[in-house]
């Protein structure tokens, strides 16, 4: 049986959504790769932020997501909001 599979490319651009746990300023946003931050407040107590825009390279994303880390923000959710998919054919 053969079935579409999409492999994302690691070597190109994508645009990327990344929430932490925490307030996360906005002034941090040329650190982290020009990603836009906001913030959103989670049942009127607990704070988290997004990050997102277009993230370069895998590369660049481990940087993002090392930067975080180093900063004590646990990251709850990495997702790929869009990129440019390559559609394989797999026999399985």
């Amino acid at each position: 049986m053969r079935k579409l599979i999409n492999l994302v490319d690691f070597s190109s651009p994508a645009n990327f959504s990344i929430e932490v746990n925490g307030f996360l300023d906005e002034n941090l946003s040329d650190y982290l790769g020009g990603l836009t931050i906001s913030h959103k407040t989670l049942e009127g107590k607990i704070k988290t932020s997004y990050l997102i825009g277009e993230v370069v390279d895998q590369a660049a994303l481990i940087g993002i997501i090392n930067s975080l880390y180093d900063m004590r923000y646990a990251i709850l959710r990495v997702e790929i909001i869009s990129d440019k998919s390559k559609k394989l054919e797999s026999k399985e």
